[in-house]
């Protein structure tokens, strides 16, 4: 007879880790607040138990202990709109951002080119609001400096880019050629292209861009992904996701390689690979990457004077915007998203683009007949009417909200839309009080990822330098309270995971973020030199960010 083989034991459950001596960020449902005299209980990935430190220490006798240094324990931060695989890349272009002339911006671009003497001249950032004049760049300086070589410099907010003749030739771009559907080649006053492409014209020519290799996608990802890591940061939301990117992610999670969760969303015009991910089930169990839904886009920026607007730019009449898709179109692809249970992203800035939004979405959830089993989302909001912006709460629909672009833009944005519509300008305050969902990102690279940038930017709207006065919208500023629960409740409610993710309570991933400062009682002003102290991701401590 064959030996009986002894029986295989069950592993041991993983061990039980108090955390004690710093203050807990509790939200009930109704506000979040910094709480005193209160341990966390965690057991693998999850929280296991909240409470009174001594009743917890006697519940749990055996426990790891950790003991924090005072501060702030909170829930992990949530990025809630960020461009990931480009936030990465961005070590390996022209940093543009923030240069206050053209000339400056030239001078870094032939400084690139000399040190990266082949291939495509690239860059990112510029902005022209921030010239004297505010005028759009064009070939002639851009040709001087760059020769032969193709150049592809995209503008900071994504939606324009400044190219030279190498890269028109090589695209087939005249005098002759019609704006593509959706975009705009700016034109000087014969006609010629001046290089400013905007919205569609601009991704036209970035699909003549040389492709990266799976390896390179791998790299600028996890790249990226560190960077918001060393933020804060927990978990991401991706959108814009193309289907490289989404075999990336996969080949990381299979290594092993995630450092923080994703939640991504496919670019609407990836066709095959949207039909692919909406024929699976979504994911309900957390995992460190997921696909959550579709990106679409109903309008440009509103720094390119791309954003849909109800009437014409106060500062180019001749203009209101761009439709980048047609709104029916919208409609009929978001419904088939939330039918097959996924989530409709809707890049949404101008007013005309926000009303279309909430329309279309508004259509979609009556032809649902039933609860979406996550949100749909409009992302941006950032100019909205009095009377849409009560929508949203009534609707069901999340407000993905940029707190950076409102204090980077606040000084060109009247000009944009003059004194009357004005107050329309990121409406937050109105948002809040039609009880609907704010989550906040920072649509990174465009903007500054660090969350302790962004939260005073909500509370006072002001720039670092303490401009405007009383605020941009003053009135519409938004609470501490507010401000952290956008990154954590607010944001695992955008993403239909509430319970899961964004709260200390049992049962919800043991993702956790500590500072050292009282979060309840810090000014604005001391909150911008903030830095994470320690981060939990899936219940393991990541290891300290190099400073």
């Amino acid at each position: 007879m064959p030996l009986a083989l002894p029986p295989v034991m069950p592993p041991a459950p993983p061990a039980i880790r108090l955390i004690t001596g710093a203050k807990l960020w509790l939200d009930d449902g109704k506000t979040g607040h910094a709480v005193t005299g209160q341990a966390l209980v965690i057991q693998g990935s999850r929280i296991k138990a909240v409470g009174p430190v001594l009743e917890m220490a006697k519940r749990y006798p055996k426990a790891i202990r950790i003991e924090l240094k005072g501060g702030t324990l909170l829930p992990g931060f949530v990025e809630s709109h960020a461009h990931v695989g480009e936030l990465g890349a961005m070590a390996r272009q022209a940093d543009l951002n923030w240069v206050r002339s053209e000339e400056e911006v030239l001078a870094r671009v032939k400084a690139w080119c000399t040190a990266n003497p082949k291939g495509w001249v690239r860059g990112r950032g510029w902005d022209q609001n921030l010239w004297p004049g505010q005028a759009f760049p064009g070939l002639k300086e851009l040709d001087a400096i760059t020769g032969g070589r193709p150049a592809y410099l995209e503008r900071v907010d994504g939606h324009a880019a400044w190219v030279n003749s190498a890269a028109l030739k090589l695209a087939g771009i005249t005098k002759a050629t019609p704006d593509p559907k959706g975009g705009r080649i700016l034109r000087d006053a014969e006609g010629n292209p001046t290089g400013i492409l905007v919205d569609t014209a601009k991704d036209e020519m970035a699909a003549r861009l040389p492709k990266p290799t799976l390896a390179e996608a791998e790299a600028n990802l996890l790249a990226g992904l560190r960077k918001l890591e060393a933020l804060g940061f927990t978990s991401a939301d991706d959108l814009d996701v193309p289907a490289l990117d989404l075999q990336a992610y996969r080949a990381l999670q299979a290594k092993g390689k995630l450092p923080i969760r994703v939640f991504a969303y496919v670019h609407r015009d990836d066709q095959t690979a949207v039909k692919a991910e909406l024929a699976k089930p979504r994911a309900k169990a957390l995992s460190f990457f997921q696909v959550q839904g579709v990106k679409f886009y109903m309008d440009g920026a509103l720094g390119s004077r791309g954003a849909r607007l109800l009437a014409p730019y106060a500062d180019e009449p001749a203009s209101s915007g761009t439709w980048v898709m047609d709104p029916g179109l919208v409609r009929t692809e978001a419904l088939a998203v939330l039918k097959a249970g996924y989530q409709p992203a809707l890049h949404a800035i101008g007013d005309a683009g926000n009303r279309a939004a909430l329309d279309l979405l508004e259509a979609d959830l009556k032809a649902l007949g039933h609860a979406p089993s996550a949100p749909a989302r409009i992302e941006h909001a950032q100019i909205v009417t009095d009377e849409d912006a009560a929508r949203f709460g009534k609707l069901g629909i999340i407000a993905s909200v940029q707190p950076m672009h409102c204090t980077d833009d606040h000084a060109w944005t009247p000009a944009r839309l003059g004194p009357e519509r004005v107050h329309e300008a990121y409406p937050w305050r109105r948002i809040l009080n039609g009880n609907a969902v704010i989550c906040f990102g920072s649509d990174a690279p465009i903007a500054d990822a660090n969350p302790f940038m962004a939260i005073p930017s909500a509370e006072t709207r002001q720039d670092l330098h303490g401009d405007p006065p009383g605020g941009f919208n003053g009135d519409q500023r938004m609470t501490r309270e507010e401000t952290i629960r956008a990154y954590t409740l607010g944001a695992s409610e955008a993403l239909g995971r509430k319970g899961q993710l964004g709260v200390l309570a049992p049962g919800a991933a043991a993702d956790l973020l500590w500072v050292d400062a009282d979060l309840g009682t810090l000014a604005p002003e001391a909150m911008r030199s903030l830095k994470p102290g320690r981060l939990w991701v899936h219940g393991a401590e990541a290891k300290p960010p190099e400073r």
